[in-house]
């Protein structure tokens, strides 16, 4: 327990000029590629070499409250000064549960954040391979890729209205997550969360230990906000699981590691200077609105979605016609704004792209 509370440096260091992009979908086999720095894009093999795995482990632990996505994404991925363009090759999985763990003016979310530094790869003793075409390498390569899991257990209240959300948070003066309840202060939280649906659940960016997700399965996850006990006994177990010597760690240790960032540098800056035709470094930062706008966009819809299926799993046989066709239609909407934000993430300049 005490290695998990400890907050370590990760060890890897990183020289003048690399610059960190997070991908789960870049990974090993990627080390040595072409990198766009303009558009984002991983290309052609330009390199090759021995790869090398550092095998490091750290770990932190977190308590958040009422976060947006920016902060999530400082707080997960690092402190990155660029903006938003290095997370728009984030693959769906990290993009959902980036947004998922976000708040906004009609759900609560309180998590606790498990972190985990599982090392890094490098490519050794790299050269430039046969028969490529400078041309086609542009300015950077991908440097390093890093490993790591983050785990977030939250606990959710989904309202139907933004009055009802601010009702609720200027009267229920407490953190949701985490923390002994007396009877009466659960009595206070269901009479001002009446109309709501109290939620927990738990989401990463790799798999979930398969006891971890038989909890989830077995237990009550979704509870009308008048009658919370049921899913405060689930974040109990889930609770007493995380911080279990033999649970939640164990598990855990025995899944493959998941690459979470990949460092970028250019073959200048790591000591390649043979080519002379190596192109130089643009910065992009025309198309940095519109791509927050199409982030943006993303994000509501997945917590849209999210809040949609809270209320559809609690309905009562007379609620269930109107929630279902909601439900469905934020699945819709969902995919239209996923669409969107690939387009424009890719292909910027197009109309459809911006507000």
């Amino acid at each position: 327990m005490k290695s998990l509370l400890t907050i370590l440096a990760l060890s890897c260091t990183f020289a003048a000029h690399g610059q960190i992009y997070y991908s789960e979908q870049v990974g090993a086999n990627d080390l040595g590629r072409a990198f766009d720095p303009t558009m984002h894009k991983v290309n052609h093999a330009c390199l090759q070499g021995t790869p090398v795995q550092h095998s490091e482990q750290s770990g932190s632990l977190d308590y958040f409250q009422r976060v947006d996505e920016t902060f999530i994404k400082r707080r997960t991925f690092g402190e990155v000064h660029g903006g938003v363009n290095l997370f728009i090759i984030a693959g769906s999985v990290s993009t959902s549960m980036t947004h998922r763990n976000a708040t906004d003016q009609r759900t609560l979310t309180s998590q606790l954040h498990l972190k985990f530094d599982e090392g890094y790869s490098t490519l050794e003793n790299r050269q430039v391979k046969s028969g490529v075409d400078l041309k086609d390498c542009g300015s950077h390569f991908v440097y390093q890729i890093n490993y790591g899991r983050d785990l977030f257990v939250n606990t959710r209240l989904h309202f139907r209205t933004e009055e009802d959300y601010k009702r609720f948070v200027i009267k229920i003066k407490i953190r949701l997550l985490f923390f002994k309840k007396t009877i009466t202060k659960v009595k206070e939280i269901e009479k001002y969360a009446e109309n709501a649906v109290f939620s927990v659940d738990v989401n990463s960016n790799g798999p979930l230990p398969a006891k971890l997700q038989q909890q989830l399965n077995e237990q009550p996850t979704y509870c009308r906000g008048g009658n919370i006990t049921p899913c405060l006994q689930t974040l109990e177990s889930l609770v007493a699981y995380s911080f279990d010597p033999n649970g939640l760690m164990l598990d855990l240790a025995d899944l493959d590691k998941v690459p979470r960032s990949f460092v970028v540098k250019s073959y200048q800056d790591s000591g390649h200077y043979g080519g002379a035709d190596w192109q130089s470094v643009m910065s992009n930062t025309l198309y940095e609105a519109t791509w927050r706008w199409a982030e943006h966009q993303y994000g509501e819809a997945v917590r849209h979605l999210e809040r949609t299926k809270a209320f559809l799993t609690v309905a009562t046989d007379a609620e269930k016609p109107a929630l279902e066709a909601q439900f469905e239609a934020a699945q819709i909407a969902l995919n239209d704004a996923e669409i969107l934000r690939q387009t424009c993430l890719t292909s910027p300049w197009l109309s459809q792209c911006g507000p």
